[in-house]
This record gives C-alpha cells, sequence and structure tokens, in this order.
C-alpha cells in the first residue's frame, strides 16, 4: 500500500494484479474483451476513460475507492482526479 498525505487528506493506493482487477470489475458489471479493453458487460462497448476520452485497457487501469470510476492510470489523469476529489472535499 503506498500513502499520500497533504492538508490532512490522506489517500492510499493498493495495488492489485489483473485477475484481482477483473474480480473487481465483475462486481461492477465490466467484462475485458480479447483485446484487453474494458468493457461494460451489457452493452458491450469499451469503457472510456473520463478524463483522457479513451478506452481503457486492463494493464493501464485503475479503480478509484469509493466510486464506480475507472480511469487510465497516468500522471495526468491521477492529477485530474486527485485535482477534483480535493476541490469537493
Amino acid at each position: 500500500m503506498k500513502e499520500h498525505i497533504k492538508n490532512d487528506t490522506q489517500i492510499s493506493f493498493i495495488e492489485v494484479n489483473n485477475e484481482e482487477k477483473k474480480l473487481l470489475l465483475d462486481i461492477l458489471d465490466y467484462g475485458v474483451d480479447a483485446e484487453g479493453f474494458i468493457i461494460d458487460k451489457k452493452t458491450k462497448k469499451h469503457h472510456i476513460c473520463p478524463f483522457s476520452n479513451t478506452p481503457v485497457s486492463i494493464d493501464d487501469s485503475s479503480l478509484l475507492p469509493g466510486s464506480t470510476i475507472i480511469i487510465n492510470t497516468t500522471a495526468l489523469t491521477l492529477s485530474e482526479y486527485f485535482s477534483r476529489y480535493l476541490e469537493e472535499r
């Protein structure tokens, strides 16, 4: 687990492997297609990262705690998410 604390706000990361991600995604009604992209089980459409506006691959994904937000894990998308997260607190 990695932790970052800023202004009394604690942010923790738990690293999970792709098999564990698939189990979590299954609970959230998502799956992974043959190319490794996360899909909505009902529509079979690629899940689009709300920050990068690109399809999310299982290898580069982060499932953010306390939500059903699934993003591509890049410095830009994480920065955008945490900026919004901290603003709301």
